[in-house]
């Protein structure tokens, strides 16, 4: 727990601010974005226009539906949930280097086992305050301007943001441990994160489902939801696979990693 608290303390106002600015968003723009519908009837003809709605897995008839519209938000959510997984988890180990506090982790009679769970931790739960705080403030939205919605549609939809920050978290914390020096973690989690969304637009606009495997944007279909009420089984598994194998690289890795000093 040396560790974690160690770590708690340097991450705890980034994680809260992110968290709070984050259900800021989801509470102040679902109104807004559901008054436009009902205000106007209908959506903006652009916006039927230039293959926008497959790119996002959202049809226009589901953007109707109760969720449609909550859930076409999420999905730029899920962006910035998953720059801020990326980031945290490789500020985790490049802070080391940039901050110089590689001499004093690796000098504690803790073991390298233990700073690996401390960090993992302190990831971990900073995913959770971030996801606890977007499902209380979506859930107070939808509430108050959409009651009678499907709660178990929306705990898929609010889940999908959870689970890919966890997925960009723990993809952050193994790279940072393999690169343990990068000076940009922010830009490269943005990189990162942009790549990924883009993989996943063009395998929903080419209609090849295989592709979506290399991103998981992919894993996390609105449409999907909608209309089996559950994730892809498929997706689900290799998901899982994934988040494995960055925990047994990143452990294996940091257990004979030299200690990176800042130069």
């Amino acid at each position: 727990m040396l560790i974690f608290r160690f770590e708690w303390k340097r991450k705890r106002k980034y994680i809260l601010i992110w968290a709070a600015t984050l259900a800021v968003c989801i509470f102040s723009m679902t109104p807004v974005y559901y008054d436009m519908i009902e205000t106007a009837g209908t959506l903006p003809s652009g916006f039927t226009q230039g293959g926008f709605w497959e790119t996002l897995d959202v049809s226009l008839t589901l953007l109707m539906e109760p969720l449609g519209m909550y859930s076409f938000l999420t999905g730029f959510f899920m962006i910035a949930g998953g720059v801020f997984g990326m980031h945290l988890g490789l500020s985790l180990h490049t802070g080391e280097c940039t901050e110089n506090t590689a001499e004093y982790l690796y000098t504690k009679p803790c073991g390298r086992q233990m700073i690996f769970k401390g960090k993992m931790l302190c990831a971990l739960v900073g995913v959770c305050v971030t996801g606890i705080s977007y499902l209380l403030a979506s859930f107070l939205t939808m509430m108050l301007f959409r009651p009678g919605f499907p709660v178990g549609e929306f705990l898929l939809v609010v889940g999908s943001f959870v689970l890919l920050t966890l997925f960009f978290a723990l993809l952050g914390l193994m790279v940072g441990i393999f690169h343990p020096n990068n000076r940009s973690p922010l830009l490269t989690a943005g990189l990162v994160v942009f790549v990924e969304y883009c993989i996943t637009s063009f395998s929903r606009t080419v209609s090849i489902r295989a592709i979506g495997f290399l991103s998981p944007f992919s894993f996390f279909s609105p449409s999907e939801i909608h209309d089996a009420g559950a994730y892809s089984w498929d997706y689900m598994l290799w998901y899982l696979l994934l988040l494995f194998a960055f925990i047994i690289l990143a452990y294996k890795k940091i257990l004979k990693r030299d200690i990176a000093l800042a130069v």
